[in-house]
C-alpha cells in the first residue's frame, strides 16, 4: 500500500473505531507470519495463494465474532 502498511492500518483502524463503538473486522492476507497480524489487532490471517475454501473459513470465523 502506497501510503501504510497493512499493521499501520490496522492499528489506525483500531484507534478509529474506538471512537464510534464499532468493530470492523480485518482479514489480513500475507506471505508473512500469522503471530504478527494477529498482534496487531487483525481478526483473520490467510496464507497467500487463497483458495475458496479458506476464504469461506475465514468468513465464517469472523461472521461468528460478529
Amino acid at each position: 500500500m502506497p501510503i501504510m502498511d497493512g499493521l499501520e492500518a490496522t492499528k489506525w483502524i483500531r484507534k478509529i473505531e474506538k471512537g464510534y463503538g464499532v468493530r470492523i473486522p480485518i482479514i489480513a492476507l500475507t506471505a508473512g507470519t500469522e503471530r504478527i497480524t494477529i498482534e496487531s489487532g487483525m481478526d483473520y490471517h490467510m496464507d497467500k495463494p487463497i483458495n475458496r475454501e479458506d476464504l469461506l473459513k475465514a468468513i465464517t470465523y469472523i461472521n461468528g465474532k460478529m
